[in-house]
């Protein structure tokens, strides 16, 4: 189960670092939302983590690496890959779970499938608006 946290503290981290490089490219306040709420599912996996393994993470969760100016396409479809990932992931730590823990591990599920599904929306849109120009 610790190698499953570490991977969702992972996952996580590398959707925040990617939603930051979108913040930059636009003034769009929805990625300032999407930013709380990643920074704040961080902060939980970090302390689940704790509990779990009783030891603290180092903080700097393995972030996959980034291209400095990845296009929005390539940035918003890697969102989606890791909100995918973290759902299908959360799902193999629900089965380990009970109680409020199963419920928490439930919610940010729902939340992945959503924001998943959003990302390729919005992926889907920006290559259309590309091969239209």
């Amino acid at each position: 189960m610790i190698m499953l946290i570490k991977k969702l503290l992972e996952t996580t981290a590398a959707a925040e670092e990617k939603a930051r490089q979108l913040a930059e490219m636009e003034t769009d306040e929805a990625w300032a939302v999407y930013l709380a709420e990643a920074e704040r599912q961080r902060k939980l996996w970090q302390y689940v983590h704790y509990l779990v393994a009783g030891a603290n993470t180092d903080g700097r969760a393995e972030r996959e690496q980034s291209k400095a100016g990845a296009p929005r396409c390539d940035l918003l479809q890697a969102m989606a890959a890791a909100e995918w990932k973290k759902a299908m992931l959360c799902q193999n730590v629900c089965q380990s779970l009970n109680g409020a823990a199963k419920q928490a591990v439930d919610v940010v599920f729902h939340q992945a499938l959503r924001y998943s599904g959003q990302f390729l929306a919005m992926a889907y849109d920006e290559r259309a608006r590309q091969t239209a120009d």
